[in-house]
């Protein structure tokens, strides 16, 4: 966990250096609203893409130690040509590289510590705590530098952050307690199959969507209200202020009111934000505001992916992990950035944030109805997902008569209720090969094997 730790906290140096500043670089290069947000979406389709497939790869290959590092040489060369090229028709070549690396780098490091969690996937709040606490502390500190440099300044950060990150996050261990998927091309449908997942996908879509609208030009929108580029990066960095103890305590939350419960207080407190950032001017009020963001952040990133982690079909952890970030990261900032500049450049970005809350309120009633029947009565494994036959059964290639086909459906009654109340209890049964199959032949049933519930 230690040197998982390490490798989040040198990603999100390079977080804390794009994703406050790279929208005022882009201002200052002198490209307009609407502009910037053509090309906050282009590069967010270019995500779309690229995340489902790093995922998709990663599960074909879950212990290759070439990924993760391949990654971040692609963002960081993607970096250099942006800090080369200036507003040139090269820009969205090298915007678009940029945003394919960071789209694989993040969630693969995600499946693996997940990994290492072990069965109680809330683990993993505690481990991308530490990233959180990389970026409250930088975010400003490059705002430092970008107020001596310019905002060019944020590559002097950003590129050496991309490829030491990359070389620390291959040295988290390889996925090796998990099954290799069959097909690259299948996983992305199977995941999108399972009713739960796609329901919260959907819902997250829409919550996210409000968020970036927001988020795409908060910091434009402070520059003008008169705050300094110091100042933009404090808001950024309050931001995480109450990220990193809401992700210490996870686990803890988790056990007392559950995983859904939490997302839904996630949604809900990141809509109070957007009200807040529509109704005050003052850039004072609006840093403090900033509080409220972290811990809403919080619940929804760590609570999304643990519930996605907990459900997604076996073989396709990573694909379900790179559909999340393409939908809450990218589809999102598509609709809100791109869509999101055209309104801005209409209404000016208040009249954006005023859309942006209706969307935030339809997002946390679509989240509240996928989510919460899961909190009030767990569902058994859905039959989309085929429970593991017994591979004795497979090898002796035996004809199961009537009375075996009966025991076969009493233990996977047993079976259900069993994943049921370990799933209550926040363990990860989608991936936990602890039930045994009972072995059925011709000649009966030689055992059935549960763990004590």
């Amino acid at each position: 966990m230690r040197r998982a730790a390490l490798a989040y906290v040198i990603v999100f140096i390079s977080l804390a250096a794009y994703v406050p500043y790279l929208s005022l670089y882009y201002q200052s290069l002198g490209i307009p609203l609407g502009l910037i947000g053509a090309l906050m979406a282009f590069t967010s389709t270019t995500a779309l893409v690229s995340a489902p497939a790093w995922g998709a790869i990663h599960d074909r290959f879950p212990r290759s130690p070439l990924l993760l590092p391949l990654a971040g040489c692609v963002a960081a060369l993607g970096g250099f040509g942006l800090w080369q090229v200036g507003a040139s028709p090269l820009l969205p070549v090298f915007a678009g590289m940029f945003s394919a690396g960071m789209a694989g780098t993040t969630p693969m490091m995600d499946v693996r510590v997940l990994e290492l969690s072990g069965s109680d996937r809330t683990r993993y709040g505690l481990v991308r705590a530490f990233g959180s606490a990389s970026f409250m502390v930088c975010a400003p500190l490059v705002g430092l530098v970008n107020d001596a440099n310019g905002y060019r300044g944020l590559f002097l950060v950003l590129i050496p952050a991309l490829l030491a990150g990359g070389l620390a996050a291959s040295a988290v261990p390889g996925r090796s307690n998990v099954h290799r998927a069959p097909s690259m091309l299948r996983a992305p449908g199977r995941v999108l199959g399972h009713r739960p997942i796609a329901m919260f996908l959907l819902g997250s879509l829409v919550c996210w969507t409000a968020v970036y609208s927001q988020a795409g030009f908060f910091s434009i929108y402070l520059k003008s209200l008169g705050a300094p580029a110091d100042q933009v990066g404090w808001a950024w960095s309050f931001g995480a202020l109450l990220e990193i103890p809401t992700m210490l305590l996870f686990p803890v939350l988790a056990r007392r009111f559950g995983i859904e419960r939490l997302i839904v207080s996630g949604a809900a407190i990141t809509l109070t934000r957007e009200i807040a950032n529509l109704t005050f001017t003052l850039p004072a009020v609006l840093l403090a505001c900033s509080l409220l963001q972290g811990l809403g952040y919080a619940l929804l990133v760590v609570g999304g992916i643990t519930f996605v982690s907990t459900r997604a079909p076996k073989g396709t952890a990573a694909t379900a992990q790179g559909l999340l970030s393409a939908t809450t990261v990218s589809l999102a900032a598509i609709i809100g950035s791109g869509v999101g500049g055209q309104l801005a450049g209409l209404l000016t970005i208040r009249g954006l944030y005023v859309i942006s809350v209706a969307l935030g309120v339809l997002g946390l009633v679509m989240i509240a109805a996928a989510v919460l029947p899961a909190a009030v009565l767990p569902a058994a494994p859905p039959g989309s997902i085929p429970l593991p036959v017994d591979p004795v059964v497979d090898r002796a290639d035996h004809n199961l008569n009537a009375e075996a086909v009966e025991v076969e459906a009493v233990v996977g009654v047993l079976r259900g209720n069993h994943s049921s109340r370990r799933r209550e209890r926040g363990v990860d049964v989608d991936h936990d090969d602890g039930v045994d199959v009972a072995q059925v032949h011709d000649g009966g049933v030689e055992r059935v094997d549960l763990p004590h519930i």
